[in-house]
């Protein structure tokens, strides 16, 4: 398999669902303090690319694959270094205990749904690739920065989730 990575859309269940996501911690070589969600690269030993998600999601918060509840798959998307990463939307029991590993990561937190309705997108950037413009929003809460590859995703489930029946 090529290189590629997936990565856990995590919403909390309960009466105000909320997306989780993380910081990566400020000491990596790679993407240092950026807020994303838990996921990695796919490795020899993973069975899919959902095994890739629940295994990073572990080793990064401590949350074991059998809190987390598959809803579906968004389309697979590239980052901005070109790697193509596959996004699984999942619910999980809020009250289950996350331990993020210092190691990796800084912080993590969440965003209730009902936030992204209430203004909490402060601009859009815009890139190109392949001769594409493309624009992604930029979202702040609570002193974080939500963009990029992360806020584009977010953009794509709030697109679905304001189309679905109630």
């Amino acid at each position: 398999m090529q290189p590629q990575a997936a990565v856990l859309v995590l919403i909390s269940r309960g009466d105000n669902p909320a997306v989780l996501y993380t910081k990566r911690a400020a000491h990596l070589r790679q993407h240092p303090g950026e807020v994303c969600f838990p996921g990695g690269m796919w490795e020899s030993g993973d069975a899919d690319l959902f095994t890739t998600a629940q295994r990073e999601t572990h080793e990064e918060i401590g949350l074991p694959a059998t809190e987390i509840q598959l809803l579906g798959r968004l389309p697979q998307s590239h980052t901005r270094a070109g790697t193509p990463v596959t996004p699984f939307v999942a619910s999980f029991n809020s009250s289950a205990p996350l331990l993020p590993s210092p190691h990796e990561l800084d912080s993590v937190f969440s965003v209730p749904l009902m936030a992204f309705n209430e203004g909490i997108q402060v601009r859009e950037d815009k890139f190109e690739r392949g001769g594409r413009v493309f624009s992604v929003p930029v979202y702040h809460y609570e002193g974080y920065e939500i963009w990029g590859f992360t806020a584009a995703v977010t953009a794509q489930l709030l697109r679905l989730l304001a189309r679905a029946p109630c």
